[in-house]
């Protein structure tokens, strides 16, 4: 009963026919973006996607796959195939919730407890009096540092790494702790995989 009000109109060109298109802007802009840049995506996944992130007024928009899988090659010369498109998922494509989100980590933070492991250089990790003073992972606080810092730690932790399990007595510790023989033999007793 409702259709029998409803009077057919002829329209050969809808775009001459509506007056108002301003719609059509609305659209068009919904997409625009003043430029983009390629990224891996690799905190999600061990896929390592190479994705694609546009950007409009300094904040990214939308992701989307780079679609260039066939085009580059790893550092041994493979090559992927187009075939493997499409590439990324949807954490990947959101991944601007994470880096926008409110609960994103915007500074270098450090556990306070293996901050001052470090500061006190290096006191023994199997004493257990060390065990809760220095290493309460999962209940420890942590504390802000600058990026100086945050290196200065990083380094010096390497450093005492590599000193550490150099020599036959790093290389004995290792065994002690279970690291197969082929490994430890790659080391060339420095005590690093880096040398």
């Amino acid at each position: 009963m409702a259709l029998r009000f409803l009077v057919p109109v002829d329209v050969s060109n809808p775009l001459e026919y509506y007056p108002n298109r301003d719609w059509e802007s609305i659209y068009r802009n919904q997409y625009r973006y003043d430029s983009s840049f390629t990224f891996v995506c690799a905190p999600n996944d061990t896929h390592n996607c190479r994705l694609r992130a546009y950007v409009r007024n300094s904040i990214i928009v939308r992701v989307e796959q780079a679609y260039d899988v066939a085009d580059y090659t790893d550092l041994q010369g493979n090559k992927a195939n187009a075939i493997w498109h499409p590439r990324g998922c949807l954490k990947g494509y959101t991944i601007m919730r994470r880096i926008y989100g409110p609960y994103r980590i915007k500074y270098p933070m450090i556990r306070t407890g293996w901050k001052k492991w470090v500061e006190d250089n290096f006191p023994d990790p199997n004493l257990p009096a060390n065990q809760s003073a220095y290493f309460q992972r999962g209940l420890d606080t942590w504390t802000r540092v600058n990026w100086d810092e945050a290196f200065t730690l990083a380094a010096r932790a390497l450093l005492h790494i590599t000193e550490k399990y150099s020599g036959t007595s790093g290389a004995q510790l290792l065994r002690d702790q279970g690291y197969p023989s082929l490994m430890i033999d790659g080391l060339d007793d420095t005590g690093s995989p880096m040398h």
